[in-house]
């Protein structure tokens, strides 16, 4: 019986070194270095809608508000999150932030699975998290983890609710998220 060659499983800091020289983005899950995959239009729409929103309230704010191009440690494991939120000033790293509050992942129908089984896993124990968000570009629905004491709880939005990010304390209407997507339009008001 021939035995079959074993994957070299990389370290956090092989990883780093590797991808700051990388030409394409790529995840670290396990030991294991994967290609990130474009993004559909949609996606882009909705993750600018979301970062705009949050960025605009956390101006005046020490919070850092994060989008696709920046890692984020979770473990021994790296991502570049669609957009997250850190209020550490002790992390001065330039490549891989740490101790996220909240982190928001859109939904791809390639991620869906992992965004919702591992990815959910590993976010869910960071002990700085307290709301990790899933927001669908298939239909008008927000999936939202937040923590509570010590357990997580979830909740689903829809388009006529509000979507309040108790992490940074800003209330946006779902609605928001997906203007120019589905034809929705901003309340003039």
């Amino acid at each position: 019986m021939m035995a079959l060659p074993q994957r070299k499983l990389f370290t956090q800091d092989e990883y780093l070194f590797l991808e700051e020289k990388a030409e394409t983005k790529h995840e670290l899950v396990n030991g294991e270095i994967y290609a990130m995959a474009g993004a559909t239009e949609n996606h882009v729409k909705i993750t600018g809608n979301i970062f705009r929103n949050i960025a605009n309230h956390l101006l005046e704010s020490s919070c850092d508000v994060y989008s696709s191009d920046m890692k984020l440690s979770a473990g021994f494991d790296c991502y570049y999150p669609d957009v997250f939120v850190k209020c550490d000033p002790n992390d001065n790293d330039q490549l891989v932030k740490e101790k996220p509050i909240l982190i928001i992942e859109v939904l791809s129908e390639s991620t869906k699975n992992f965004d919702r089984g591992d990815k959910l896993k590993n976010y869910l124990r960071i002990p700085s998290l307290q709301e990790y968000v899933l927001v669908s570009q298939k239909e008008i629905e927000v999936w939202i983890y937040r923590r509570i004491g010590k357990k997580w709880e979830m909740e689903i939005l829809k388009e006529d609710n509000e979507l309040h990010f108790m992490s940074i304390d800003l209330k946006v209407p779902v609605r928001c998220l997906y203007v120019k997507v589905f034809s929705l339009e901003l309340e003039k008001g």
